[in-house]
C-alpha cells in the first residue's frame, strides 16, 4: 500500500511535467510556424566577380551597402574550413535542433561565476540568426535568437545553414563571408585553401576587428594558432599538418582585388548588376599580352601626339572575345583613360574597302584582276582623291585593294546599286551605330561613317568563317547569332588578296622581319585622327586602333606605319602559343589566266595573262575590251573589219581605253594611240561607248554672281571619250556651240534659264544633260 502511494506520488509530478513539455512543445511548434520568417534577411547586396575563362579573377565590384560579400555555396568551400569550423564553434552543430542546452546552461553558469557575460552558448544557427538580424546582447535578444535558430532548423537543411554561415559571418572591415576574405588575406578562393589559412579564417569571426590579420597580426597568428591546436587534440589533423601550419606566416595586410580588363568588365557589370559572379570569355594571358604590348608600343608614339589606344582579339572559332584592352592606363585621367576605346564610335578609314571588293566579288561585277579605273571623276560635287593625290588611270581591283586607292573603291561603289549595298551589309551585320540610309552618301566606302573597334573586328571575322558574321561573345554559355555576308568563295578570294605583306607604305624596315601570314588591312581617318589595322588568320582576328580620345588629329597617326607594327608583334605571339594552318580554297573557286591589262578573259591579241582566283559560278567571262585589231586602207582611213576580204588592207593591233582613262592618258602625257578617222563612207554605222560628260554635272544648279566678270563665269565643258574618236561637238539647246579635241576643254557663257546640253563625237555617239542657270 505505501508503494503503491509512493509510486502515485512520484507519477503525477512527472506527467504534470511531461504534459507542460509537450504543451510547450506543441506551442513552440506552433509558433515557429505561425511567426512569419525574415528570409529577405539572409539575402543581402552581393560585390560581383568577373572571371576569365580559365577561371581567374579579372576584377572585382563592391557591393551596394560598401561591403566584400560574395556568396559561395558550400562545396566551393575548402573542406579543412568546413571541419575546423564545425569543430571550433559548434561540436555538436549536426545533433541539436539549433539551440544546445548544455552549451547554454555552461554559458550561464560562466556567466554567473564571473558576474559578466563571457560566453553566450550560441550554436552555429543562433551565430546565423544573430548575423541575420544583428541586436544587442541582451537575455531578451539572446530568446529571440534562440526561436530564430529553431525556426531555421526547421526550414534548412543542416548544410545550408552551414553555408549561410560561412558567407555572413564578418573577418574584419567591410569584409563579410569567406570568399572575400580568402581573396583579400590570401589571395586565393576558398577551395584552396590551407590549413594555416583555414584556422586563420575560422577564428576571425570570434573578434573580427581586433584579430585583422592586417591590423595586429600577433593577435591574428596567436587566434589561429589555437585554433590548430584544438583540431589537433579533436584528431582533425595530425602532429605533421599542425606542425607545418603552425610555421606558416601570417598575411601582414590585405590584398587588392585583381584588375584585369577593366573596360570589359565593367561594361558587364553594367549588363548584369543583379549577379555575384560574372565569367567572362577573356583569356587573362592574352589579355595581359596586349596590354603590355600596346603600353611598350604606345611610348614611342607619346612625343608625337598620340596618347591611348585599344586592342581586341577574337577568337574565330568560338566567337568568344579572347582580350579587350579598352585604354593604355584605365586611371590615366589626363588622357580619358576611362573611355572603353574598344566601343568608342570612331570613324574607320579604309577599313571598310575589303567589304566593297567582296560585294563586287560576290555580285560578278569584278574579279581579282579586272580592272577598275583611276581617274578624277565628281558625283555630284563630290570628288574622291587617293591618299597621295596621284592617279593611276587604270589598276586591277586586286592592286586598288592592296594599295588602298580611294578613287577605284568609291566609283565600285557606285556600281554596288548607287552606292547602298555597303550601307546594307553593315545592317545586315548589326552594326549598333549604323543610321537611316539618308545619312550617308558614296563617302561611306572611305570612312564617312562611325564604328567602333569591336564590331569592326567582328566584321573582318567574318572574312575568316566563311562569309558568316558572328555577334561576339562576351560571357560563357551565351549563344551567338549568325548571318551570312558573303559565300565562302568570296572571303576566301578576299583574303588571298589582304594575305600579300609587301606594301609600298609599310616602314622600310619590315622587310627584313620574319612576319606572320594574316590577311590584313589599315586604315586612316580624314584628319589623321585614327589609326586602324585589323588583321586575320584561321584562329584569331585582331583589331587594333591607335588615336587620342578628345579626337586630336597627328600627322603620324597613319594605320600603316602606327598600328600596324603592333597588330603584327600581337600575332606573332599569338601565333608562335598557336600554331594554325591556312584557309583551303573551296570547289566554288577556280584559277584561270586573264588579259594582265583589262582583267577580263584574254582575246587572241592579248600579248600577255596572268592568274587570279575567280567565283565558276558567277564571275564574269567577257573577253578582253582592250586589245582590238584595226584595218587601214591604203588613203590610211580605218574601215569596219566585214571588208576586210574586199580590200587590201593593213592590220594593226592597238589598246582601245575607255573614254575617262583615255582622257586622263592624253591630259597626262600618256601615249594614247588615236585611230586614224573612218572612212567617211562607214561614218555613223560603228557601235561603241558615247561620251562620258565630266562638266557640267548634271542636275547641278549654277549661279550667275552679281558684279562678276563674265570671263570669270563661264563652265568648262569638257568629256571622257575613248581613243577612237578624233573631235567633240558640243551643243547647247540644239545649237553647235564649238567643237574640241578629246582632253580640250570649252569654255560657254551661260544664259539663265534651264538647258539642255548635249556632247557628240565624231561617230555620232551622244550624251546628254540637263543643267540650271540661276541670276
Amino acid at each position: 500500500m505505501k508503494n503503491r502511494l509512493m509510486n502515485h506520488r512520484f507519477k503525477k509530478p512527472l506527467f504534470k511535467i511531461s504534459v507542460i513539455v509537450i504543451v510547450t512543445f506543441v506551442l513552440l511548434e506552433a509558433l515557429i510556424f505561425i511567426i512569419p520568417f525574415p528570409e529577405e534577411k539572409l539575402k543581402r547586396s552581393q560585390s560581383t566577380l568577373v572571371y576569365s575563362k580559365e577561371g581567374k579573377v579579372l576584377r572585382a565590384f563592391i557591393s551596394k551597402d560598401g561591403k566584400w560579400r560574395i556568396w559561395t555555396p558550400l562545396e566551393d568551400i575548402s573542406p579543412h574550413l568546413i571541419k575546423f569550423v564545425v569543430n571550433y564553434e559548434d561540436r555538436f552543430f549536426y545533433y541539436h535542433p539549433g539551440v544546445n542546452p548544455l552549451a547554454i546552461m555552461r554559458a550561464f553558469w560562466q556567466n554567473i561565476r564571473t558576474r559578466e557575460i563571457v560566453s553566450g552558448g550560441s550554436t552555429i544557427t543562433m551565430q546565423v540568426s544573430r548575423l541575420m538580424e544583428p541586436k544587442k546582447r541582451t537575455l531578451k535578444n539572446k530568446i529571440i535568437e534562440a526561436f530564430r535558430a529553431l525556426q531555421l532548423e526547421h526550414f534548412y537543411t543542416k548544410n545550408e545553414i552551414l553555408e549561410m554561415y560561412l558567407n555572413l559571418a564578418p573577418y574584419g572591415g567591410n569584409i563579410e563571408g569567406v570568399e572575400a576574405a580568402s581573396y583579400l588575406y590570401f589571395g586565393k578562393a576558398p577551395s584552396q585553401l590551407s590549413y594555416a589559412e583555414a584556422a586563420l579564417i575560422t577564428s576571425l569571426p570570434q573578434s573580427p576587428t581586433i584579430l585583422r590579420p592586417d591590423y595586429n597580426p600577433d593577435g591574428a597568428r596567436k587566434a589561429r594558432n589555437k585554433v590548430l591546436k584544438r583540431m589537433l587534440r579533436s584528431g582533425v589533423i595530425d602532429k605533421d599538418s599542425y606542425l607545418e601550419a603552425m610555421e606558416e606566416p601570417v598575411p601582414a595586410s590585405r590584398r587588392e582585388w585583381p584588375f584585369i580588363a577593366p573596360h570589359l568588365c565593367r561594361e558587364l557589370h553594367l549588363e548584369n548588376n543583379d549577379r555575384s559572379r560574372i565569367y567572362a570569355t577573356i583569356d587573362s594571358d592574352i589579355q595581359l599580352m596586349t596590354k603590355r604590348m600596346l603600353v611598350n608600343h604606345l611610348r614611342a608614339f607619346k612625343s608625337k601626339g598620340i596618347t591611348n589606344g585599344s586592342v581586341v582579339v577574337i577568337d574565330n572559332k568560338t566567337h568568344e572575345i579572347k582580350a579587350m584592352v579598352g585604354s593604355v592606363s584605365f586611371f590615366d585621367e589626363d588622357n580619358n583613360g576611362q573611355v572603353n576605346g574598344a566601343l568608342a564610335l570612331r570613324s574607320p578609314g579604309s577599313t571598310l574597302k575589303p567589304f566593297i571588293y567582296g560585294l563586287g566579288i560576290c555580285q560578278g561585277i569584278i574579279t581579282p584582276g579586272h580592272y577598275l579605273e583611276d581617274v578624277p571623276i565628281d558625283y555630284g560635287g563630290y570628288s574622291p582623291e587617293n591618299y597621295d593625290r596621284t592617279y593611276n588611270g587604270i589598276v586591277s581591283a586586286e592592286e586598288a585593294l592592296k594599295r588602298s586607292l580611294n578613287v577605284p573603291a568609291v566609283n565600285l561603289n557606285a556600281r554596288l546599286n548607287e552606292g547602298t549595298d555597303l550601307y546594307r551589309l553593315l545592317k545586315k551585320a548589326g552594326i549598333s551605330s549604323i543610321r537611316n540610309l539618308d545619312n550617308y552618301g558614296l563617302a561611306i566606302a572611305l570612312g564617312g561613317c562611325e564604328i567602333n573597334l569591336l564590331e569592326l573586328t567582328s566584321l573582318y571575322s567574318s572574312m575568316a568563317c566563311g562569309g558568316y558574321y558572328y555577334e561576339p561573345i562576351l560571357t560563357e554559355n551565351k549563344k551567338t547569332t549568325s548571318v551570312k555576308l558573303f559565300d565562302e568563295g568570296t572571303s576566301f578570294i578576299i583574303t588571298e588578296i589582304l594575305t600579300e605583306l609587301r606594301r609600298p607604305d609599310l616602314p622600310a624596315a619590315w622587310q627584313f622581319t620574319d612576319l606572320p601570314r594574316i590577311a590584313w588591312k589599315t586604315g586612316t581617318s580624314y584628319g589623321h585622327r585614327d589609326a586602324w589595322s585589323i588583321g586575320y588568320n584561321p584562329r584569331y582576328t585582331v583589331g587594333v586602333w591607335l588615336g587620342n580620345f578628345d579626337g586630336r588629329g597627328s600627322p603620324n597617326l597613319v594605320g600603316a606605319r602606327a598600328a600596324a607594327p603592333l597588330l603584327f608583334d600581337i600575332f606573332n605571339v599569338l601565333n608562335k602559343n598557336n600554331p594554325t594552318g591556312w584557309f583551303e580554297r573551296p570547289d566554288t573557286v577556280g584559277i584561270r589566266k586573264v588579259c594582265s591589262l583589262s582583267g577580263q578573259l584574254p582575246n587572241k591579241y592579248c600579248p600577255a595573262t596572268v592568274e587570279e582566283y575567280y567565283l565558276k559560278d558567277r564571275s564574269p567571262t567577257v573577253k578582253c575590251q582592250f586589245h582590238r585589231i584595226v584595218y587601214l586602207n591604203e588613203e590610211g582611213y580605218r574601215v569596219p573589219k566585214s571588208i576586210k576580204k574586199d580590200f587590201n588592207l593593213e592590220r594593226k593591233i592597238y589598246i582601245h581605253w575607255p573614254p575617262r582613262i583615255a582622257s586622263w592618258r592624253t591630259s597626262h602625257g600618256y601615249p594614247v594611240y588615236q585611230l586614224p578617222e573612218l572612212q567617211p563612207d562607214f561614218q555613223h554605222q560603228l557601235s561603241g561607248k558615247p561620251p562620258v560628260i565630266e562638266s557640267p554635272v548634271e542636275g547641278v544648279i549654277y549661279d550667275l554672281r552679281q558684279g562678276v566678270s563674265d570671263k570669270y563665269q563661264k563652265i568648262a565643258f569638257t568629256a571622257s571619250v575613248s581613243n577612237d574618236v578624233s573631235h567633240i561637238y558640243w551643243f547647247v539647246d540644239g545649237s553647235l556651240i564649238g567643237t574640241v579635241k578629246p582632253g580640250e576643254k570649252l569654255f560657254y557663257l551661260p544664259e539663265p534659264g534651264e538647258h539642255e546640253v548635249v556632247c557628240q563625237d565624231d561617230m555620232g555617239r551622244l550624251n546628254k544633260i540637263n543643267i540650271i542657270i540661276k541670276k
